[in-house]
C-alpha cells in the first residue's frame, strides 16, 4: 500500500466519516464521539483553525495508491504545541486496515522530521497503554525513548491502565527507515 502525509481539508470530511465507520476497538478510543459527516467536518474544521493559530500540527495518512488521495489510513498529530518551551505532544491513529504494514511508522519518523527540522520543535512527548505492544513499536520505530510510566492513567470501559511516557529531542539520532512522503499544504 502506498500512501504520503498531507494537511488536512474539508473535502476529507466523507472520507473521514467512513473511517469512523468501519472504526475497531482499538480506534474508537481515538475519535470524536460524533462520527457523521457533520462530526468528521467540525473536526477538521477545528484542527485546521487550531493549525492556522500555531497550536497544533495535523496530518491525514492517505492512500495515493490510485492517485486519488481520498482513502483516509490514519492521522498523526502534534498537539499542545508549546512555544516558548518547544515542545509538543505527539498522538497518532490509523484505520484497522493500515495497521501491521509499517505505515504508521513511516509516517511518524517523517513527522517528526517536519516538527523537528522544518517547524523548530525541539521536545516531542507521547505516551501509550503499556498493553499496547503496536504503539510501543510505533513510538521505538520513531526513536522515542521511554522516560517513565505513569499508573493508571487512563479509564477506558471501567479499567484503568498504566501508560508509559516517551519523549524525543530533535538532537537524538534518527531512525534510518523508510519515509513517507509529505506534500506541503496550498499557500
Amino acid at each position: 500500500m502506498s500512501a504520503i502525509l498531507r494537511p488536512w481539508h474539508s473535502g476529507d470530511a466523507e472520507a473521514l466519516a467512513e473511517v469512523y465507520e468501519r472504526a475497531d476497538d482499538a480506534l474508537l478510543s481515538n475519535i470524536p464521539d460524533d462520527r457523521s459527516v457533520d462530526g468528521a467536518r467540525t473536526w477538521i474544521t477545528s484542527i485546521t483553525h487550531a493549525e492556522a493559530a500555531g497550536d497544533l500540527c495535523a496530518r491525514a495518512i492517505v492512500d495515493d495508491g490510485d492517485g486519488s488521495e481520498h482513502r483516509i489510513l490514519g492521522n498523526v498529530m502534534a498537539s499542545g504545541v508549546d512555544r516558548p518551551h518547544s515542545s509538543a505532544w505527539i498522538s497518532n491513529w490509523s484505520a484497522a486496515e493500515a495497521r501491521g504494514q509499517g505505515l504508521v511508522s513511516a509516517a511518524l519518523r517523517s513527522f517528526v522530521d517536519l516538527l523537528h527540522d522544518d517547524l523548530g520543535i525541539y521536545r516531542l512527548e507521547l505516551g501509550y497503554r503499556v498493553n499496547n505492544p503496536a504503539s510501543a513499536a510505533v513510538a521505538r520505530n520513531a526513536r522515542f525513548i521511554v522516560e517513565g510510566r505513569e499508573r493508571e492513567k487512563l479509564l477506558y470501559d471501567g479499567v484503568r491502565y498504566d501508560t508509559e511516557v516517551c519523549a524525543r529531542l530533535s538532537g537524538d539520532p534518527r531512525h534510518p527507515g523508510s519515509r513517507m512522503p509529505i506534500t506541503a499544504p496550498p499557500h
